[in-house]
């Protein structure tokens, strides 16, 4: 991938992180302004009103930072299975050749990679009565 190429695919995620920067600045923005209001409404004092604007504010990085953290906690539970399978049938074709059948073992294994590609990498992960990555015992390449 050249440097154009990456520069390409990065510039989507600038804008959008610097869209939602934007939004969240003019949320934040309406939320002072209404506790602003509301603090000469009600005859409040400035170090309430700041209390308030400094609640909001944390309030709402709290709020971005969990889903932030949950969102990589997704992404690298996902990452962790990944290995898992990929490994587990690696780790059967590196040892196919002690087998007699080997050409199954390793279709198997390959079924596995391919599998766990298709559906763990999509999200849809089967439970373990669905997943079918061996194949028939009849067939052989």
């Amino acid at each position: 991938m050249t440097g154009a190429e990456t520069m390409a695919k990065r510039k989507p995620k600038f804008l959008r992180a610097g869209m939602l920067a934007v939004a969240a600045g003019m949320i934040i923005f309406v939320f002072l302004l209404l506790i602003d209001q509301l603090s000469a409404h009600f005859g409040l004092t400035r170090m309430v009103d700041d209390l308030l604007g400094g609640a909001i504010v944390g309030l709402i990085t709290f709020l971005m930072e969990r889903r932030r953290s949950q969102y990589l906690a997704d992404r690298l539970a996902v990452i962790q299975l990944m290995n898992h399978h990929v490994r587990n049938a690696l780790q059967v074709i590196k040892f196919a050749q002690h087998i007699e059948h080997e050409v199954r073992v390793i279709d198997d294994a390959v079924a596995r990679i391919e599998w766990a590609l298709r559906e763990v990498l999509s999200g849809k992960i089967a439970s373990d009565e669905e997943r079918s990555w061996s194949v028939p015992h009849g067939k052989h390449l």
